[in-house]
C-alpha cells in the first residue's frame, strides 16, 4: 500500500536543500560586499572633531545588524592626555529626545567606547506622507567639559547637530539570508556597471568625436543600430543578473576595490573581494 508523503515533510525538505545550495553559491559574494560595506560604517571609521582635544566616531544601531542592537560612541584626545571629560549625546527622533550621560577620565589617544543604552535602535516608524518619521532623526553631542592634566578645565562646547540622512534603508541594498541581514552595495553597483556598459559603450567606437558645428544627424550604420539593440536586451535586469552571477561562479572575475568586476588576475589580491 503507498503511503503519501506529507506535504509539510516535502516543503520542510525541498527549503533544507534550496538553503544549501544557496549558501554554497551566494554566502562568499554576499559576505565580501557586507564587509566592504561595514568597513565603511563600523565604529571607528570616519572621526570627527569635538572641540579642540578630542575626537569622536558615531554608529547608530540598525535592525538589519547582529544582535544585540547597541548604538556606541567612542572618543579619543588628538593629543595630550585628558584628565576628565564630560559630556550629554542627545538624539531626536519621531518628536522624542533621548540622552546618555558620558563620562570619563583619562583620555588619549587611544579610543573609549561607550554604549547609548537610552538610544534606540534606528528605524523607520512612520506611515504616511504626512507621518513619516525615523526612531533616531538627529543627534548632537552637548555640554562638552574637558579637563587638562594640568586641572584647567576648558568651556562647555557643543558639537553642530547632524541630521540623518537615512541611507541605510532609502538608497543602500539589503538581503536576508540565512538568518542574517546582508548588504549588497558592492553588488548592486557592480551590476550597475554591467548594465551601463551595455547601454553606453557597447556596439560604439572606442574613440568618438562630437563637433559643435554638426549640421544635422547622421545615419547609423545598419551594424551599429543592431549592436545597440543587442546592448539594450543586454542591459534588462534579469539578463545582467545572470551576467553578474555567471562571471562571479566561473571563478575568473572578482569584486575589485571600486566595486566593479574584474578579471581575477588583474584584480590582485588585494584589491578582490572574496567571492570565489
Amino acid at each position: 500500500m503507498d503511503l503519501p508523503l506529507p506535504f509539510n515533510l516535502i516543503v520542510k525538505a525541498a527549503s533544507w536543500v534550496w538553503q544549501r545550495v544557496t549558501r554554497v553559491l551566494l554566502y562568499k559574494t554576499y559576505v565580501g560586499s557586507h564587509r566592504k560595506w561595514n568597513s565603511r560604517h563600523q565604529l571607528g571609521s570616519r572621526w570627527e572633531p569635538l572641540g579642540d582635544y578630542l575626537e569622536y566616531s558615531l554608529r547608530l544601531a540598525q535592525p538589519t545588524d547582529h544582535k544585540p542592537h547597541v548604538s556606541k560612541l567612542a572618543l579619543r584626545s588628538t593629543g595630550q592626555r585628558l584628565s576628565n571629560v564630560d559630556l550629554y549625546f542627545e538624539a531626536h527622533g519621531a518628536g522624542v529626545r533621548y540622552q546618555d550621560k558620558i563620562s570619563v577620565c583619562e583620555v588619549d589617544r587611544t579610543p573609549m567606547v561607550w554604549n547609548l543604552i537610552n538610544v534606540p535602535v534606528l528605524d523607520f516608524v512612520g506611515g504616511l506622507r504626512e507621518e513619516i518619521a525615523f526612531s533616531v532623526e538627529e543627534v548632537e553631542l552637548r555640554q562638552c567639559v574637558v579637563r587638562l592634566s594640568s586641572g584647567e578645565a576648558l568651556p562647555p562646547c557643543n558639537t553642530m547637530r547632524s541630521y540623518l540622512s537615512q541611507s541605510w534603508i532609502l538608497s543602500d541594498e539589503w538581503m536576508y539570508q540565512w538568518g542574517h541581514w546582508w548588504n549588497c552595495n558592492a553588488i548592486k553597483f557592480a551590476k550597475g556597471e554591467i548594465a551601463m556598459y551595455w547601454r553606453l559603450c557597447f556596439g560604439l567606437p572606442r574613440n568618438r568625436v562630437y563637433s559643435p558645428y554638426a549640421t544635422g544627424p547622421r545615419r547609423k550604420p545598419v551594424i551599429q543600430t543592431l549592436l545597440r539593440g543587442i546592448g539594450r536586451i543586454m542591459a534588462l535586469p534579469p539578463l545582467v543578473t545572470a551576467q553578474f552571477w555567471l562571471a562571479i561562479w566561473s571563478g575568473l572575475f572578482v569584486i575589485d576595490r571600486d566595486d566593479r568586476l574584474s578579471f581575477r588576475w588583474a584584480a590582485g589580491k588585494k584589491d578582490e573581494v572574496d567571492t570565489a
